[in-house]
């Protein structure tokens, strides 16, 4: 009876690892390159009022009145969202055997899935101002969601497919 506990509570923890690993990844991977390089460096927006954007989903336009603090609100919003997101995938893997079949096309799609549940279901509905989008924003917004949240969480589900084989 033990040894069905201990399996169950290894496969819980194990479970839950990686969903810590795989959106704390594709948060950092969001920091860095989506948030960081792109908004901030390429397209000139100041880095604080990108996270205060993240923030006004929650707070509407007075997070941009915060500062600072509604900034790191932002941060942590963001995190939260890619631990949620990680989650999901992570989860539906271990119970959709074609999904741990075709791990990396699933990781893609699913990229592809939370563009499109992120761009035309969250944001509207959240309170952040709207901010029409050109279609080279599009574009990027989707490459961006399919490299640097799908396939980083495939990766990391295929390693722990073939590790536990």
């Amino acid at each position: 009876m033990s040894t069905i506990t201990g399996t169950s509570s290894n496969n819980r923890n194990s479970l839950l690892r990686s969903i810590a690993l795989g959106g704390t990844i594709i948060g950092l991977f969001h920091l860095i390159i989506q948030d960081g390089i792109v908004f901030s460096l390429l397209e000139k927006y100041p880095f604080i009022p990108v996270f205060q954007y993240i923030a006004s989903g929650a707070m509407g336009k007075a997070a941009f009145a915060g500062g600072l603090t509604t900034a790191l609100l932002g941060a942590v919003l963001e995190f939260l969202m890619t631990f949620i997101i990680a989650g999901i995938f992570i989860v539906s893997s271990y119970g959709i055997p074609l999904l741990r079949r075709y791990v990396i096309v699933g990781s893609l799609l699913y990229g592809v899935g939370v563009f499109i549940v992120m761009t035309f279901i969250v944001l509207p509905l959240s309170a952040a101002p709207p901010s029409p989008l050109t279609v080279p924003q599009i574009i990027e917004t989707l490459i961006e969601h399919i490299l640097l949240i799908g396939l980083p969480l495939g990766i990391l589900v295929r390693r722990n497919i073939q590790s536990t084989k």
